[in-house]
């Protein structure tokens, strides 16, 4: 197989100016249907810094050039240098450290997937990961009728809606979201969230062990509210995962859905067929 290689960094960079907000300016009308498609500069320089990056030109760990340099490289300005590493560290692939430069960022934290069910607070405890949570909502309430689909039991049952998020080293990394099926834990709703995972608590209030979870991965953009939470921008491209969980008798105790923060991975084991 040939060698992939890049094209010199000034050839891939597009003449025209950056595109401007206002589309019905005199500036903007009149420019050719070529000039008015072409992506902003940062946007252009974000493409070459990640490209650099999937091809491994620029290894994990590695410093990239400062600012100045990638401004004399490029002939941009300033603020579109930083908007093309903002973007680039919003996706987790750079990251900051301040009074050093910009680094290509190291592999993410890794959540195991498999046939057990999820249990975060244990996969971070494997990982020597000091964490904290902090609960956003909680609340008890009435069933909504997807929600009671999902646990299933009746539309109107009660049900605990709780949101949690967890931060490593003073940064959010994941937003989790519940539903719970109170009528199998009675005394959940009064469980400390930011000191007991909601999975000891469960068993604990349900007298019985989570044993089955059911799991789908999606790719969303994150949005205002879930970039606000994990501290991404909103356009940021994200993991979620959907769980319906189950006790050892296979009550569904818990339908969630977790956003992981740019930058994180899940890994599983598969074994090809003889």
């Amino acid at each position: 197989m040939a060698a992939r290689t890049l094209k010199s960094d000034a050839s891939l960079l597009d003449c025209a100016e950056p595109l401007i907000a206002d589309d019905s300016g005199p500036e903007r009308r009149g420019r050719s249907a070529e000039t008015r498609t072409a992506p902003a500069l940062h946007v252009q320089l974000a493409d070459i810094i990640r490209e650099k990056i999937y091809a491994r030109e620029w290894g994990s760990g590695s410093k990239i050039p400062s600012e100045h340099e990638l401004m004399v490289r490029f002939g941009l300005a300033r603020g579109t240098v930083r908007r093309a590493i903002t973007l680039l560290v919003d996706e987790g692939l750079l990251v900051r450290r301040h009074g050093k430069g910009t680094f290509v960022a190291e592999p993410g934290i890794s959540h195991a997937a498999g046939t057990r069910p999820f249990s975060f607070a244990a996969t971070l405890r494997e990982q020597g990961k000091d964490f904290t949570t902090r609960v956003v909502d909680s609340w008890a309430t009435p069933a909504p009728v997807d929600v009671a689909n999902e646990l299933e039991i009746a539309p109107g049952a009660d049900v605990m809606f709780l949101r949690r998020v967890r931060s490593v080293d003073g940064e959010p990394i994941m937003c989790q979201e519940s539903w719970l099926n109170l009528s199998e834990c009675p005394g959940l709703a009064d469980a400390d969230f930011t000191s007991e995972p909601l999975f000891d608590a469960v068993q604990r209030c349900a007298g019985r062990k989570i044993k089955y979870s059911r799991m789908r991965y999606r790719a969303r953009v994150a949005g205002k509210e879930h970039g606000e939470l994990l501290g991404c921008d909103e356009a940021a491209a994200v993991l979620l995962l959907e769980q319906t969980i189950r006790l050892v008798d296979k009550r569904p105790i818990e339908w969630s859905t977790t956003w992981f923060k740019p930058g994180q991975s899940v890994v599983a084991n598969a074994v090809q067929p003889d």
